[in-house]
């Protein structure tokens, strides 16, 4: 590594695993600069307070709890969690803007543990995208599949791997009142960024590597990038040389899917809904999604949406697109919605030029992908975010465990050399 630099390690981006991978350089005492495009940090956790209460726009869930890192720093930092799934409150579910009857949703419950039975057998050497995992059984059993796929990936079930979403962890899931996105915005209180520095190149020709911003070049003896794979892939940052086959092999091999939340705000009226309930709805023009009512008692309702449909509605303009949002939940709860309605706004995250979309996945037969990323560059390049966190993949834990190791990597590096 390079002995002459302005720091040991420059740090690009300031989300979950950015904020991670610096506050482990200030451990081990490395010098190190960070810089963050956005005007803010966080990343893809973002807590939203437009309408007088916390309301996550990205980021809800803390996966696998019992292993995730974000447990243990909420409870240091003293910010409350509770147990919670995409179904604590209930849900109903709706066609056409017609409730179904009961009895439907036990269908689809057996058919989605009948998909999981199919995908028992899958590894990354016979592995299958979830379209083609179901492609010959009964249509719960496909519902199932491309439901999970749109909603809980964010992307069409044809490009989705089964092999990789099946090695993630699993396990309780904790949810934070006071929103996911001011849990990691304090973990990054006292952290020195520079806000709105935006990388366009890095050259790591030589022993260390040199940043290239619009705020002027960082020389360092290493670097962590953490920036989304959708910015990777979309080529937004040089490199010189070109980054290594592999490298581009493995970026090739992922994909960003489309999860996406609008939040609405109503007031004077709870819509016959329940806190923290799930209404779904499948039309028979437009792919399913689904509204959280009143989340943790508050007066709004957030939309989640994935997949093709949601790269349609984040190219609309915002206010096209709140009103299309708007007009489907009325379909459901009837014209006291509209009456109520006192504003939105819409986290579009594969419209976002920072994120191009809101988490990675794996297309099939590219299971190893994560893995070949989370290799260093020439031993002076790291790169580190949710996408190559291996089974804790797709996840804010994942993403903080891959900012450490990076770190960590770097630091023994460094007092080898020494």
């Amino acid at each position: 590594m390079a002995q002459t630099s302005d720091v040991d390690i420059v740090i690009i981006g300031a989300g979950a695993a950015g904020l991670t991978a610096a506050r482990t350089a200030m451990k081990h005492g490395l010098s190190f600069t960070l810089i963050e495009a956005r005007e803010r940090i966080g990343g893809r956790t973002v807590t939203d307070t437009s309408f007088g209460a916390p309301v996550d726009g990205g980021a809800t869930f803390i996966h696998f709890a019992d292993k995730n890192p974000w447990t243990a720093i909420a409870a240091e930092l003293g910010i409350a969690t509770q147990y919670g799934n995409w179904r604590r409150g209930g849900q109903r579910a709706y066609v056409d803007g017609v409730q179904e009857p009961e009895e439907f949703e036990m269908a689809r419950r057996q058919g989605r543990n009948q998909m999981w039975e199919l995908a028992a057998d899958i590894d990354f050497d016979n592995d299958l995208s979830f379209a083609a995992l179901v492609s010959r059984a009964p249509k719960p059993v496909q519902d199932a599949a491309y439901s999970m796929s749109r909603g809980a990936v964010g992307e069409e079930p044809e490009r989705v791997s089964v092999a990789d979403y099946i090695r993630l962890y699993e396990g309780y899931n904790l949810v934070v009142p006071e929103g996911y996105g001011t849990l990691v915005t304090r973990f990054g209180a006292g952290v020195p960024v520079r806000l709105g520095v935006r990388a366009t190149a890095i050259d790591w020709s030589g022993q260390g590597v040199k940043v290239t911003t619009g705020a002027g070049d960082i020389r360092a003896k290493a670097a962590v990038v953490t920036v989304p794979i959708g910015v990777l892939k979309a080529e937004s940052i040089r490199f010189t040389p070109a980054l290594p086959r592999p490298v581009l092999s493995a970026l090739d091999g992922l994909g960003m899917g489309a999860l996406s939340k609008m939040i609405l705000k109503f007031e004077g009226t709870r819509l016959d809904a329940s806190p923290d309930m799930h209404l779904v709805e499948v039309a028979s023009a437009q792919p399913g999604m689904s509204f959280e009512m009143w989340p943790f008692d508050k007066d709004v309702v957030v939309a989640w949406y994935g997949a093709d449909y949601a790269r349609r509605i984040n190219d609309l303009p915002e206010q096209e697109a709140i009103r299309h949002m708007l007009e489907r939940l009325v379909r459901i709860v009837g014209r006291d919605a509209e009456k109520a309605f006192r504003g939105g706004r819409r986290f579009g995250w594969s419209a976002d030029p920072f994120s191009a979309g809101s988490y990675s996945y794996v297309k099939p037969g590219h299971g190893r992908a994560r893995d070949a990323l989370r290799q260093p560059v020439g031993d002076r390049l790291w790169f580190a975010g949710e996408a190559m966190a291996g089974k804790a993949s797709m996840t804010v834990g994942g993403a903080h465990q891959t900012g450490d190791h990076a770190v960590e990597a770097i630091a023994a590096r460094l007092k080898a050399g020494r």
